[in-house]
């Protein structure tokens, strides 16, 4: 069966092989008189050319010219284009976040107030550490020196720090406090916080307080001399 095309083809050649014909029979002859062809010529006519246009044509569909392709230089490469790739923004590992808070004992790191110092009860102190910023982030005054456990001792549990301590510095951090009234051991233990709310101190994860310890003894009373009484002078019996 000939493509729609095909048959467009050959029907317009069928048409204008009809129309020289008509064309042909319709002029006069050179003795003035008209040679018009029989109907039975005149379709024997048109029978043999539409044969022989449609086999021309079914030939060329057939047998069509071959277009020649370009043949690659030997050796030739296809040329890549480049593409550019937008780098993600890097995020941040669970490693650089976890370093990011962290705190050293400085030398030396009990300024003030060893562990175990003898007070007595009620008395005012001043305990001051030396802290060095271990980690990869710069502590701002933002960051706060906050109370966490044991005995708070009467000190202001929050304190912004009064100076920023880049990674590496180190600063001295005081809180005021006072010993309890009973006697014994007293420990208050405190951390930093960072401004998202972060707890962070020493050790190797980072997570460990730093305290203030005391011992608390009883209160030390001058013992009170002894009142001399006055005797009485033995009268002389004669």
């Amino acid at each position: 069966m000939l493509h729609v095309k095909q048959q467009k083809i050959l029907c317009a050649l069928l048409l204008g092989a009809a129309l020289s014909l008509v064309l042909a029979a319709c002029q006069p002859s050179s003795a003035g008189e008209s040679t018009l062809p029989t109907a039975e010529a005149l379709a024997q006519t048109l029978a043999a050319e539409a044969t022989q246009l449609f086999q021309l044509t079914l030939v060329a569909f057939q047998n069509p010219t071959p277009t020649a392709s370009p043949t690659p230089a030997p050796g030739a490469e296809p040329t890549l284009i480049a593409t550019i790739a937008r780098s993600p923004t890097p995020a941040q590992t669970a490693t650089e976040s976890a370093n990011c808070n962290r705190a050293a004992a400085g030398v030396p790191f009990d300024v003030s107030i060893p562990d175990e110092s003898p007070m007595q009860p009620g008395q005012r102190f001043i305990k001051t550490w030396r802290l060095v910023n271990n980690g990869a982030c710069k502590w701002t005054r933002l960051y706060k020196l906050v109370f966490f456990s044991g005995n708070p001792m009467g000190a202001i549990q929050s304190q912004f720090l009064n100076a920023e301590v880049l990674p590496g510095g180190q600063v001295e951090l005081s809180v005021e406090m006072f010993a309890p009234l009973e006697t014994g051991f007293y420990q208050s233990n405190w951390m930093l916080m960072a401004p998202g709310g972060e707890l962070f101190g020493l050790g190797p994860n980072g997570d460990a307080p730093f305290w203030a310890r005391i011992q608390v003894m009883e209160k030390y009373t001058d013992t009170p001399a002894p009142t001399p009484t006055a005797t009485e002078t033995p009268t002389p019996t004669p």
